[in-house]
């Protein structure tokens, strides 16, 4: 288990979110065995990148399904917008659960909806 992030009180306040800002968000084994083998793509280029993602998100937001917060970044280089989704246990313990590519259509119908607020950083 380590740490590959933390959340900012930005984050807590564009989202709403009852957490102390500074809450460390951790990956277990389970979890980077699941990039691996459902996102290699990611796992190769972007996992390096997991901290900045949640450090520094360029949108966030909730999963309506599960309640994970979803941070994503845009990488300009390759054009990828790239999701990082953490579940809060009951015990309001973080955890990264997954990293992938969103599409750029379905990244920019999000944003539309408001599914994805740009992040807030005053």
């Amino acid at each position: 288990m380590e740490i590959v992030g933390y959340i900012s009180q930005s984050v807590i306040k564009t989202l709403k979110l009852k957490l102390e800002p500074g809450t460390p968000v951790f990956i277990g084994e389970s979890n980077i065995e699941h990039i691996k083998n459902r996102h290699p793509y990611e796992y190769d280029v972007y996992y390096k990148d997991i901290g900045i993602i949640i450090n520094s998100p360029d949108y966030v937001g909730l999963n309506p399904k599960d309640a994970s917060i979803l941070f994503v970044k845009l990488f300009k280089i390759n054009a990828d917008y790239v999701r990082v989704a953490v579940k809060i246990t009951s015990g309001g313990k973080c955890f990264a659960k997954t990293l992938h590519s969103l599409s750029t259509c379905n990244a920019e119908r999000y944003i539309e909806k408001g599914t994805l607020k740009r992040l807030d950083t005053s």
